[in-house]
């Protein structure tokens, strides 16, 4: 509150303010003082009038008096009521509480003493002539004495109707007078209404440069500025405006000289990229292209296609030759898949798969190996139907699963459960209308320690059991394995939980 009290645009504004508050109270109180004048010359008026009445009522009483229809008594009174209305005029005496009346003007003394000599005069004639000879026995009024006294009283009548019209003069003049008056202040106040708008307006110019250069940094035009000299807020608040605008102005160039860098290694990298696909595609082309002869090749010795028989040492060697073909392949085909997972273009051919048929499909290809480790292999299938996924890449998972089972458990007492069973998974916050399809692989090999199960998924990583590996493997598998479940939407883990050995488990969707 201090600080707006403070502020010194809010000190020029209350100046302002100020000014015209002061403006207003005298105009109501000039007001008010020609007003309380103009009424107490309507006082005088109504006071100064009722002297022509009251005149009217002394002769009526007289007259009365000497037709015998009153005695002296009300001729007295009137008389009375006439003086002290004279004296109420004067200011010598008391107005009603109901009115309020100041002494009358020195100008309309002369006025008030023509009234006072006719009343004088009128009196006296009346006490002289009327009262004290019908007190001696005289009955009998001359004629000629009521029309002298008819004259007294209409000269004293004139003589207050004189008052009243100059009275009356000065009211009107007062009242044009105030006219002119308002019309003065009233100019004058709406001048200084203008003259505060005026300057309100021109304290107030800043903000409208501001809005308006507003308005064009929105556009993304920065070549402006507000020009406001002086010490206020709004000075300092245009000062701070160009400042941000030079500021804005100077990052936005200095961005752009960045943009343009980026850009520039964008367009490095993205040709980098490109010929790295290209790299990595010739290279996994010209390395699989060779392996197809030398395995056809290897076939053609082992099934003696060339009608000659090969020694049991030179049969073995070309078995040896196969399977190393074999792993070679499969390392090739693990690292394009790895590439592609990282980079996000592996390609799903997704449809509503039937799950019997991928199991089915899975252990046909693994047969051969199934029978010669003698594996006992079993099924428990809760679930049923299809789910929607790349077919092909879910018996890749299965299948590389379960060749990790395979190099792990017992040789002639290994023992796999494949299990399948509807789940709906509420711990990694996936929405629970949403249903899936878990898939666990349980064998009854050592397991995983909990210090490798911080590293099972990471690539190249294999899991040292101290045994030696009857397969050979890459690192790769368990990588690609996560990888494509959860490009299927899925989720693809280790069951802590389970301790006959190991258990992996993944889910797919069924939409």
């Amino acid at each position: 509150m201090l600080r707006r009290f403070g502020s010194k645009i809010s000190v020029k504004i209350g100046i302002l303010v100020g000014i015209q508050i002061v403006f207003v109270i005298s105009n109501i109180a000039i007001f008010a003082y020609f007003e309380s004048q103009g009424a107490l010359l309507g006082n005088s008026i109504n006071v100064a009038g009722k002297n022509r009445f009251l005149t009217y009522d002394v002769l009526v009483q007289t007259l009365k008096y000497i037709s015998g229809f009153s005695n002296v008594s009300a001729v007295n009174i009137a008389m009375r009521n006439f003086e002290s209305n004279l004296m109420v005029l004067r200011g010598s005496g008391n107005a009603s509480p109901a009115m309020e009346l100041e002494p009358l003007p020195s100008k309309y003394f002369d006025m008030w003493r023509g009234i006072d000599f006719n009343w004088q005069k009128y009196k006296e004639y009346i006490i002289d002539n009327i009262i004290k000879p019908s007190q001696t026995g005289a009955k009998q009024i001359p004629a000629k004495l009521i029309t002298e006294l008819q004259s007294m009283a209409s000269s004293l009548i004139s003589s207050s109707h004189r008052l009243v019209t100059a009275l009356a003069k000065e009211v009107k003049t007062d009242s044009q007078n105030l006219t002119i008056l308002q019309i003065l202040l009233g100019s004058i106040n709406i001048a200084i209404l203008m003259s505060i708008l005026y300057l309100i307006l021109h304290m107030l110019r800043p903000i409208f440069s501001l809005t308006k250069a507003t308005a064009e940094v929105e556009k993304g035009n920065l070549n402006v500025s507000v020009n406001h000299r002086g010490n206020d807020e709004l000075a300092t608040l245009s000062e701070s405006f160009n400042s941000m605008v030079y500021s804005i102005k100077e990052h936005i160039e200095n961005q752009n000289v960045l943009t343009s860098k980026l850009e520039k290694a964008y367009e490095e990298l993205s040709a980098a990229d490109k010929a790295k696909d290209e790299f990595v595609s010739m290279i996994s082309h010209e390395l699989k292209t060779p392996l197809v002869p030398m395995k056809l090749y290897c076939q053609m010795f082992i099934k003696q296609s060339f009608g000659s028989n090969l020694n049991e040492k030179q049969n073995k060697a070309i078995r040896i030759i196969e399977r190393n073909l074999e792993r070679l392949e499969m390392l090739v085909t693990d690292i394009l898949d790895c590439y592609k997972l990282d980079i996000g273009k592996i390609t799903l051919s997704r449809e509503d798969a039937n799950i019997d048929t991928i199991i089915k499909n899975t252990i046909t290809d693994l047969k051969s190996i199934i029978q010669d480790q003698q594996i006992s292999l079993k099924l428990d299938i809760k679930s049923s139907g299809t789910i929607f996924c790349d077919p092909k890449r879910i018996e890749q998972v299965l299948s590389n699963l379960l060749k990790n089972s395979f190099d792990f458990v017992p040789k002639f007492s290994g023992k796999i459960v494949i299990r399948l069973e509807d789940y709906i998974d509420n711990e990694n916050n996936i929405t629970s209308k949403k249903k899936f399809v878990v898939f666990s692989i349980d064998d009854n090999g050592p397991g995983i320690t909990p210090g490798e199960m911080n590293n099972l998924f990471k690539k190249f990583y294999q899991v040292d059991t101290g045994f030696r590996r009857k397969h050979g493997g890459t690192g790769l598998g368990l990588s690609i394995c996560r990888g494509l479940v959860e490009a299927h939407g899925g989720r693809l883990w280790y069951d802590k939980n389970y301790n006959a050995g190991a258990s992996f488990k993944f889910i797919i969707p069924r939409n």
